[in-house]
């Protein structure tokens, strides 16, 4: 269950007004996370079946971060990136691939994290192009310390870089340091694709709801999670919008967050 009384805005800096957080930002001051860029993944052979199994702007990667790592406590829902997953049943490829499409210049990306950060809990996010080079990374040093509740964080790319460009799959990651043992971490990919007349004149007609559900039809994930939070946000107190919202997590299979009572939404200004 989602609670609608615990939204309220953020006081982070206007500067970084493209974050948006849920339940709280979950990032303070901290240092750099240091990442290294990601290597080059071979480019997936469209005659290939098992990747026509594959959803646009899935990589390799993982949704969930682990039960427990290193020195990250146990917890009862685990690190989790809201993005569809896909799994082949292969031994030659990874079994998992993670991510999906957006129409957006700049798209925003959605994590449940389930710990408050300090100064020993850091986090990081990092978005690197098809060569594997970083294009955008923000760590905890760039949130306000009064954010600090656990619960899901939406981090907007700014407008500041260059735009996704169409056709193009990205990769990002979202890590948690817990200490000196091995990171808890997400990992996924999207793909900037072209808006189609069609579906664009649907979406000028119709409702945020319904815009949604356009999105889901035509698998843009990322646009439909963004388009379904907003509605909730806007009307915390409609039933209509948090069945939405609870539906749209559980046909991403992540009921369990969908039921969590400790899951709200507070969006940053």
């Amino acid at each position: 269950m989602i609670l609608p009384n615990m939204l309220k805005p953020s006081t982070r800096s206007s500067s970084f007004k493209n974050t948006l957080v849920l339940a709280g930002v979950l990032f303070i001051g901290s240092p750099i996370i240091d990442f290294a860029p990601m290597p080059v993944q071979a480019s997936p052979n469209p005659s290939n079946s098992i990747y026509n199994k594959q959803a646009k702007g899935q990589v390799p990667g993982r949704r969930r971060g682990g039960a427990r790592r290193g020195d990250c406590p146990a917890t009862s829902t685990q690190l989790t990136a809201l993005v569809p997953e896909t799994s082949v049943s292969t031994q030659a490829l990874p079994e998992t691939y993670v991510g999906g499409s957006t129409t957006a210049e700049y798209p925003t990306f959605w994590f449940y994290v389930p710990y408050s950060l300090s100064a020993e809990l850091t986090a990081e996010f990092v978005l690197q192009n098809d060569t594997g080079q970083n294009i955008y990374r923000i760590s905890s040093t760039d949130f306000s310390a009064a954010e600090v509740s656990p619960g899901i964080i939406s981090i907007s790319l700014p407008s500041t870089i260059a735009p996704l460009e169409v056709g193009k799959v990205y990769k990002w990651y979202f890590k948690l340091n817990c200490g000196m043992e091995t990171p808890m971490y997400v990992q996924g990919g999207i793909e900037r694709i072209p808006l189609n007349s069609n579906l664009a004149n649907q979406l000028a007609k119709a409702t945020p709801q319904q815009q949604a559900e356009l999105y889901i039809k035509n698998n843009v994930w990322y646009d439909a999670v963004n388009t379904i939070t907003q509605v909730y946000r806007t009307n915390p107190t409609d039933n209509n919008s948090k069945s939405a919202w609870i539906n749209l997590l559980r046909s991403l299979g992540l009921e369990d967050i969908a039921v969590n009572p400790g899951v709200s939404i507070s969006i940053d200004r």
